[in-house]
Parts: structure tokens; sequence; C-alpha cells
């Protein structure tokens, strides 16, 4: 069994592959809680699915891969309550084996989820991608054809977007995030959420392009993230939708670095 868990700013992913396939759930980052309520969260994830008395203790392995330092011991101490002993546990980092080579300024600073989301996609396209992590922040992670990671960039995403013009403007007001019908708001909420959704793909689809013309590369968009479904049929760039991503990454990454 292996235990795959992307700890995010505002959410925290467990998935867990077995025989029968990958199941997940999701909590919410903040606030932490201690290692015995996240044992307590993934052993109900084999509960739930009726498998915890069908994997033997001694064959948990686990992979993470965190961008919230502080609430990675834990999870880690979680994973070794839930076996019973320590597990061997691999971080994602620059030092493991992604099948990337990182041609970036500041490897050391590129963010865990970035790295897994692009090994993972590289991995199962063999082309030039563009992962876009519909998540916290929008991001766009680079991969050429020769597994090269080259860059990307970094945007707000749905929920910051909204946030921000809640709480910086004096008469705009946080909406709910239903999707636009339409990219002409026909009143305020409406205008923010063509502002959000329209904006989110137009400035994504965006860097694509310019990226393109940068490099004389063709990118496949491989879209991922909590808000990617939505996103989906707002982008004119025929894309790739891959939710779980992230968790195919963490086990293609794993498999390359204890195989």
């Amino acid at each position: 069994m292996l235990i795959s868990i992307d700890i995010g700013n505002s959410s925290t992913g467990i998935g867990v592959f077995v025989q029968k396939g990958l199941m997940t759930r999701r909590l919410d980052t903040h606030p932490v809680r201690n290692a015995r309520d996240y044992a307590d969260a993934i052993a109900g994830l084999l509960t739930q699915n009726h498998i915890q008395n069908h994997v033997a203790k001694e064959d948990v392995r686990c992979i993470i891969s965190s961008v919230v330092p502080t609430h990675t011991r834990a999870m880690l101490e979680a994973v070794n309550l839930l076996a019973g002993h320590a597990v061997d546990t691999l971080l994602v980092s620059n030092r493991l084996k992604t099948g990337l080579c990182l041609r970036i300024s500041s490897p050391v600073t590129l963010g865990a989820d970035r790295l897994t989301n692009a090994s993972g996609a590289f991995a199962l396209y063999q082309r030039a991608v563009a992962v876009v992590d519909y998540g916290t922040a929008t991001t766009v992670t680079m991969v050429d054809a020769d597994a090269n990671l080259i860059g990307g960039a970094i945007i707000p995403g749905l929920r910051l977007m909204n946030a921000a013009l809640g709480s910086m403007t004096s008469q705009l007001k946080e909406v709910s995030l239903e999707q636009p019908g339409s990219a002409l708001g026909r009143d305020t909420e409406a205008g923010i959420r063509s502002g959000i959704f329209f904006g989110t793909a137009g400035a994504v689809e965006r860097i694509i392009v310019e990226a393109e013309s940068e490099t004389g590369l063709h990118f496949l968009p491989v879209i991922t993230g909590g808000h990617c479904t939505a996103m989906q049929q707002y982008m004119t760039l025929p894309c790739e939708k891959r939710p779980d991503l992230i968790y195919e990454s963490l086990r293609i990454i794993y498999e390359k670095n204890r195989t």
C-alpha cells in the first residue's frame, strides 16, 4: 500500500494506492492537526473502502509533497502511527530522482507540488507539457520535450482573486464562485465571476502562447487542481484534464526512487 500525501496551502490531499486502485480524501490544511488525528483520517479512508484489514502494516509505504513545512512532521508521525513502526517515507525535493532536469535559476525554491506534477505529467505524456494547477495559486509549469523543466508562471488562484476583491476594495464583496455562463457580466457579482473565470483562463493561455513563442515549442496543457473541472470549459486551447495528477505523480516519483 502506497500512501501519497500532498500538503497544500489550502487543503491536504491523501491518496492511497492499493490493488483495487486509488482512494482519495481531502482535509483543510489549517489549522494543523496532531499526528493521531491525521492517522485516524487515513485509517477512516481505509475503513470506508473496506480494505483496512486486508493490508499488512509492514507493507505500508509513503511519499509526501509539502509546501507547508510546519505540517510535514505531524503527517510523518501519523503514517508511523498508522503502520505501528517507522515507515520509510520519501519527501519530495529536487534531490530526488524525478526524471527531470531543472533548467531554472533556483531549483531549491521550486514548490514540491509543481515539481511533482511536472515530473508526472512528462512521464505520462512523454512530450513538452505545460502543467496548469488550478489551486490556491494558479501555477503554470513548463517541461520541454527533452525532460527539462524550463520555468513557468504563478498568478493568484480563483479564491485568492475573489478574496482580494472583497477585502481590498470599498464597494465590492466576495461572491460565490459559481461558473459564469457569459463573459458579459450584467451586474457586479456576475462581472466578478466573469473576471475570475474567463480572466484566469485567458491569463493561463496567454502565458502558454508566449512561452511557445519564446521557445519555439508546442506545449500540451495538462490541467489539474481543485478547480480544473470548472476551468476546463473556459479554456480554448485543447488540454488534458487529470484531477488526480498529484497522486499519480507521487507514485511515479516513488517508483523512480525505490525500485
